[in-house]
């Protein structure tokens, strides 16, 4: 029933491994890789490689028992079947065995043998048992059926259609209830009924209290209409200020103001594990930390953290991949359980959100184009999340940091606009635009503006396309398209850093989507990187960000901190967390 077992310690030794039919793949890799080390530790399920896989941690010798198996198995057979191997095991290696202590391969074939014969057993009574609940619940059914026959009655039916004793009411209630009802006079009222009055149609609105004429019309027509000199002006002054510095390195702080300023916000901002170690029991040294110890202080971390954006189902995985690392757990010399506690979360969320490849964007430009290729960024996301700003604080960047040849490549066909927005920040930028207007196909087009790029010694293509919501399932297949036609260098999701819960719903629809909807199965994409806007409104509220993360398993590549464009800064782990846990 199952395909293979695996036991091997954090640190990665395999000390024992079986499989009762061959694995195809690479799904206990996969696992360490995309789960054991992403913090997902709390999750104890994985479906990977076609294996699903389940396993439990054993905390005071740092062991992991994995189960993989196909098909479908009681999850308390599994759990059953994992906490006798673990029993089983260390009882194997005797008492002296403890956490951090070297050990080689052991024999544990007859004693694992034991245990799954033990496991199957079990199960099988489990079945047996439910079979014969099932066969009583059957005959006292026939039985009360049997009664109603011997006493002239007809067969009943259930709710559901079937025989059973549990009727809202028999046939003769039911008749004596219609006979009493027709007995009883109607009331009705002593005037005639007067027919229905007609409703009255909505009038068309007319503007200055007549039709809109056809010239009127023309002139609301702006998207022929180009800037002059002194809106052109005005434009630059507001997107590009005056002369600020580039803001895309990484900085330490998002914050600015005196020293009595920070002061004072850390402790507004970093009052978080005072509130939260607050009557809590609180050893210092030397004490095993047990569920009783570590509930009430995880309790409230998930409260704050849900506090500062994290959506619900990611504080509640994360606190619980904590919690299961701590059990069994002895704190150190000195050491408190709150600030065991703090020190393991901090390591947690900075492991989640360290990138694990690289995401320089100006660095695989460069590289771009010394092997003489075009290098390709797609920008998607839901509506109104600002799209269009951020790709010109991209090619901001991307310019005048990186002394890059920048076209832009208009590809939202739907959004009234659309088009227009992007002229005016290609004048200001004095980068050049590609575009074919409105209703074409933008898979096509964006194909065309990564010809004419190759074509005219462009470095960079950056593409716009319309904005949608994750359900809207044309065009997310026509995303999809777009994504698969062209094969892009980096596919950056646009989201708020203002969303909460809504952040794991629209990225991880959108990853989906794009992955399921490829018009190229074989090799699907999806999100490779994010983009926060909106970072500089949510002052000590940056959870989106771990959300995100947590969710697609992709960095976030910058984060939007203003209007101009010279506000785009890379977002630093060690920054979030500290903000978040203070």
């Amino acid at each position: 029933m199952i395909d293979a077992f695996y036991i091997f310690t954090k640190g990665g030794l395999l000390l024992w491994s079986t499989q009762l039919v061959k694995v195809k793949g690479n799904p206990l890799d996969r696992l360490i890789k995309e789960v054991l080390l992403e913090e997902r530790v709390g999750e104890t399920f994985a479906t990977l490689d076609s294996y699903n896989l389940k396993w439990k941690l054993l905390n005071e010798m740092d062991l992991f028992f994995v189960v993989v198996y196909q098909g479908i198995l009681q999850i308390a057979y599994l759990e059953g079947l994992l906490t006798m191997v673990a029993k089983e095991f260390v009882h194997h290696l005797g008492n002296g065995f403890g956490a951090g202590m070297t050990i080689k391969h052991v024999e544990f074939d007859q004693d694992f043998l034991r245990c799954r014969q033990k496991a199957d057993k079990e199960l099988k009574d489990s079945r047996r048992q439910g079979g014969m609940r099932s066969f009583e619940n059957t005959k006292k059914g026939a039985d009360v059926q049997k009664n109603r026959e011997e006493k002239g009655l007809p067969a009943k039916k259930s709710k559901s259609g079937a025989d059973g004793e549990k009727d809202d009411e028999d046939e003769e209630d039911a008749a004596a209830k219609v006979a009493e009802a027709r007995a009883k006079p109607s009331k009705v009222k002593a005037k005639d009924a007067e027919p229905p009055k007609p409703k009255k149609g909505k009038e068309a609105r007319h503007w200055d209290g007549g039709k809109a004429s056809k010239s009127l019309m023309q002139e609301l027509d702006f998207s022929k209409n180009q800037l002059d000199e002194a809106d052109l002006a005005a434009k630059q002054a507001e997107f590009l200020g005056s002369g600020d510095e580039f803001e895309a390195e990484e900085v330490a702080s998002l914050s600015s103001g005196s020293d009595e300023d920070k002061k004072e916000e850390t402790g507004r901002v970093g009052g978080l594990f005072k509130s939260l170690t607050r009557q809590v029991k609180n050893v210092t040294g030397g004490a095993v930390l047990t569920e009783e110890d570590l509930e009430p202080i995880l309790k409230k971390f998930k409260t704050e953290l849900m506090t500062r954006n994290v959506a619900a189902e990611v504080a509640d995985k994360l606190s619980d991949s904590v919690r299961k690392s701590l059990v069994g757990k002895t704190t150190g010399r000195f050491t408190s359980m709150a600030s065991t506690v703090k020190q393991a979360l901090k390591e947690s969320m900075e492991t989640l959100l360290t990138p694990k490849k690289s995401i320089d964007v100006l660095r695989a430009a460069l590289a771009a184009k010394n092997a003489g290729r075009v290098y390709t960024i797609v920008f998607l996301g839901v509506n109104g999340v600002g799209k269009s700003t951020n790709l010109a604080k991209v090619a901001y960047y991307l310019k005048h940091k990186g002394g890059l040849d920048v076209l832009i490549c208009a590809c939202d066909t739907f959004r009234a606009g659309a088009v227009e927005q992007l002229k005016t920040h290609s004048r200001c930028l004095d980068v050049p635009l590609f575009e074919r207007g409105y209703g074409k196909d933008p898979a096509e087009i964006a194909k065309s503006a990564i010809a004419h790029a190759r074509s005219s010694g462009h470095d960079v293509v950056l593409v716009d396309t319309a904005g949608r919501m994750q359900d809207n399932e044309p065009l997310m297949r026509a995303l999809a398209k777009l994504v698969a036609v062209n094969n892009p260098d980096l596919v950056l999701f646009v989201g708020e850093a203002l969303v909460g819960n809504d952040a794991i719903d629209q990225v991880s629809k959108f990853n989906r989507s794009l992955v399921d909807l490829s018009a190229d199965p074989r090799n699907p994409r999806g999100i490779d990187g994010m983009l926060l806007t909106k970072y500089d409104t949510v002052d000590d509220k940056v959870g989106a960000a771990l959300s995100m993360v947590y969710v697609t398993g992709q960095p976030v590549v910058f984060v939007g901190t203003g209007q101009k464009y010279t506000h785009l800064r890379k977002m630093q782990a060690k920054e979030v967390v500290k903000t978040l846990l203070g």
